[in-house]
């Protein structure tokens, strides 16, 4: 793009750094280049859900004619149809061990209320086993005991009562000495059984007290704080195992879920594996960008084997009779310049001949991301003309034209901090003066001047 200003009119100084001011055609024109692009062309692009192994087979060839239904590409399907089928197969064993884990997790809930439960009665049971022996058992044993003694001691006294009964008996009857030498024998042995019993049981009593009941009271005691402890542990563990198979099972449901999701977006996107063609038209290879149809790296990607990039436009079809207008980048600064509806001549190569002319129908506003102005010419197509999409053209748009001008220099022109304009005008005496002057129109060139000069003056221009 370039921006000029024509006629030249730059009089021959007096000397070197001098110019002497006239009235003259001042004019303001920017030429740029624009792509012939249709106004609805049908994109191909390739925006996946899931998918992204996209290896070309087969493609048709840029600029090829197609009908609507044309294959325009095809990619490769087995790996495809693995995955399909691998997700499949993962799916059926996540949908059998999610039952599964269901049916777990349901029982493990009337198991853990059973085990509370279980857990809660051991503690009652122990509680009421160790409040019984220390009200009820052990007294009744220490009880027993001091009873038992009483019996063994009453046994003992008798046996001894007996023998002195005996003796006094034998001493008044009649009885022969060897009958009675026997009974008192007898006697005798019974009174020995009678008091080792009674010593045995002193012996087993005492063990009894001080041992055998504070143990048993020990246990009594152990079991009731185990059963305690237990109880504890299962009512804060057991509802965790059940919020933890609960949480382990909505996992799995998830997983499946997404699976799922994945399987579906997988076969949703089998459907991209083969490219058709939406309308009649030409096929073009390339993306568009920046009004232009740019092929760059998509050159190596769309042959045989060549991987298709993903979520952006690869090809396009221009659709057989569709409207032709271009589209063009510029700088902002020309772009300002530019209104809607401005005039622009158009240029062909190779039909240069024909006076083709067009209008602006969006002046940009605010620059694009890339710091340009984008814009669109609506150009009247003669009948019978071809033109091929994305044909680049010549397009010169006028934006300022003034019969009668004064116009000086750009470097001429020195800025004031009040935002004043002045020029170094070379008076008769051959002195200068700055002169106040009111700037117009200006291209890089040259600036057009409203107010401050007069023809035939003189100013100096700095090297």
């Amino acid at each position: 793009m370039t921006t000029r200003l024509l006629p030249l009119f730059l009089t021959a100084p007096l000397f070197a750094g001098e110019v002497t001011i006239k009235r003259a055609p001042f004019r303001i024109e920017h030429q740029f280049t624009a792509a012939a692009i249709p106004a609805e062309p049908a994109l191909v692009s390739l925006k996946p859900e899931s998918w992204s192994e996209f290896i070309v087979e087969s493609i048709l060839d840029h600029g090829s004619a197609v009908k609507t239904g044309d294959v325009l590409i095809s990619f490769e399907r087995e790996t495809h149809q693995r995955q399909v089928e691998d997700l499949e197969r993962s799916v059926a064993q996540k949908q059998v061990a999610l039952a599964t884990a269901q049916l777990d997790f349901a029982k493990l809930k009337e198991e853990t209320e059973l085990a509370l439960d279980a857990a809660r009665k051991a503690k009652q049971h122990a509680d009421d086993d160790l409040k019984y022996f220390k009200e009820v058992g052990r007294p009744a044993e220490e009880a027993n005991l001091v009873q038992t003694e009483k019996e063994y001691q009453f046994r003992l006294d008798a046996e001894k009562e007996e023998l002195a009964q005996l003796k006094q008996m034998y001493e008044e009857d009649d009885l022969t000495e060897a009958t009675e030498e026997i009974i008192l024998k007898r006697q005798l042995v019974s009174i020995e059984a009678a008091d080792f019993d009674l010593a045995e049981n002193k012996r087993r009593g005492a063990r009894t007290k001080s041992v055998t009941l504070p143990r048993r009271q020990e246990a009594h005691q152990r079991s009731a704080k185990e059963a305690t402890i237990a109880l504890e542990k299962a009512e804060a563990n057991l509802p965790r195992a059940v919020k933890t198979a609960e949480l382990e099972l909505q996992g799995a449901k998830v997983a499946l879920e997404r699976e799922q999701l994945q399987l579906s977006r997988i076969k949703q996107d089998g459907a991209l594996l083969e490219i058709k063609a939406s309308a009649d038209g030409i096929f073009f290879h390339g993306s568009l960008e920046d009004g232009k149809w740019v092929l760059g790296d998509l050159a190596k990607a769309l042959v045989e084997g060549g991987k298709a990039p993903k979520n952006r436009v690869i090809a396009s079809i221009a659709p057989a009779g569709a409207s032709l207008p271009l589209s063009a980048t510029v700088d902002p600064g020309v772009g300002r310049t530019l209104t809607n509806d401005s005039t622009v001549s158009v240029t062909l190569a190779g039909r240069e001949e024909l006076k083709l002319s067009g209008k602006i129908s969006n002046p940009p506003g605010v620059p694009a991301a890339d710091g340009k102005d984008h814009l669109t010419v609506v150009v009247e197509w003669p009948e019978g003309l071809s033109v091929s999409p994305a044909a680049e053209l010549n397009c010169l748009a006028v934006v300022y034209e003034a019969e009668e001008s004064i116009s000086v220099p750009a470097k001429a022109l020195q800025a004031s901090a009040d935002g004043t304009w002045s020029v170094e005008l070379k008076m008769t005496e051959g002195k200068t003066k700055r002169r106040a002057v009111e700037r117009g129109r200006a291209t890089k060139e040259r600036v057009e001047i409203l107010s401050g000069l007069e023809p035939g003056q003189v100013i100096v221009v700095p090297d």
